[in-house]
């Protein structure tokens, strides 16, 4: 019970650290849920609700506090383990976004004529989106690869503790 106390502690700091780093950024004004935050890439508007944001925030610091205390543990905390689990799925949901939105900023090399067809022909040159994207892609099948691993360690400590209470 006293380890359950404890990773409840540590949950609602990890939520306070987070809303303490969301909130002078991006305020948010409990009474209307729809604000939004307008992010301009390019020539592109991504109109964003601002609580997606925090749930960003919320992911990234829950994954990395829960990454700490995994290392610190050894994967021996079965608590800690399943709440690292919980944080690295919200990690790989943030990724699959963040790969969706960089993929529909990808510009592919090629040429385009713009009326009047007489005009010449203009070459668009790699906006360097590629690059990030495969980066996401890497991380998020390197977070895949943990939470396998992970999971897999929870299982054989699990089992572990019930043969020891047999």
């Amino acid at each position: 019970m006293k380890i359950l106390r404890k990773e409840i502690l540590w949950i609602i700091a990890s939520l306070i650290i987070s809303c303490l780093i969301w909130h002078p950024f991006l305020p948010f004004n409990f009474s209307d849920f729809n604000s939004t935050v307008d992010i301009n890439i390019h020539d592109t508007y991504f109109i964003v609700v601002s609580i997606h944001i925090l749930f960003f925030i919320i992911a990234n610091v829950f994954f990395i506090v829960y990454s700490i205390r995994i290392l610190i543990s050894r994967l021996r905390n079965t608590i800690i383990n399943g709440i690292f689990l919980f944080s690295n799925t919200l990690m790989i949901i943030v990724m699959s976004y963040l790969i969706s939105v960089t993929k529909s900023l990808i510009i592919e090399a090629g040429w385009t004529i713009y009326p009047p067809l007489s005009a010449n022909i203009q070459i668009h040159e790699d906006n360097g989106m590629k690059n990030i994207y495969y980066t996401f892609i890497g991380i998020e099948i390197s977070l895949v690869i943990i939470l396998f691993l992970v999971a897999v360690k929870t299982v054989i400590n699990i089992k572990r503790s019930r043969k020891a209470n047999n």
